[in-house]
């Protein structure tokens, strides 16, 4: 969409968004399927960046979804500054592994949370868990996930 002025672009990212948005869950959440039910870390950041970037194409992103999302994500945080994956358990836990609590602190800043005290205790997580890049990928769960989203939240 920011490089055309394609009208048919902007139409189905309305639509796009205006499914994102009619998606978000009770607690501010999405999940794997556009359904209003449950709601998790990994697919919330992926709406809340969709959502910014439509926001920067110049669509129509009503501030009271980004609130809720960001409660969501506030939530989330366990008091380590680690992200659970889910409020309630889900089949990952609701402990603080490092990808999801890049993703976490993440979304926070693409809802425009970028100066924080969560965000300040989610990069000392991610920092404490020593996950710098390393010439051979790690042998645990969601290694290049982490990588990707602990490159932003570091930036």
């Amino acid at each position: 969409s920011g490089m055309t002025n394609d009208s048919r672009i902007k139409e189905k990212l309305q639509l796009a968004v205006k499914l994102i948005i009619s998606t978000q869950n009770k607690d501010g959440g999405w999940r794997y399927f556009p359904v209003a039910r449950e709601a998790d870390v990994s697919a919330t950041v992926c709406q809340m960046m969709a959502l910014r970037a439509a926001r920067n194409a110049g669509l129509a992103v009503p501030k009271t979804t980004v609130d809720a999302c960001v409660q969501y994500i506030r939530r989330c945080q366990n008091p380590d500054g680690g992200f659970a994956y889910m409020l309630t358990g889900g089949g990952m836990g609701v402990g603080s592994l490092m990808p999801r609590s890049a993703a976490g602190v993440v979304a926070l800043y693409s809802a425009g949370v970028y100066q924080d005290p969560q965000i300040e205790r989610g990069l000392r997580y991610i920092e404490e868990q020593s996950h710098l890049p390393q010439h051979q990928p790690r042998q645990e769960g969601f290694y290049f996930y982490g990588q990707y989203y602990a490159a932003q939240a570091m930036w």
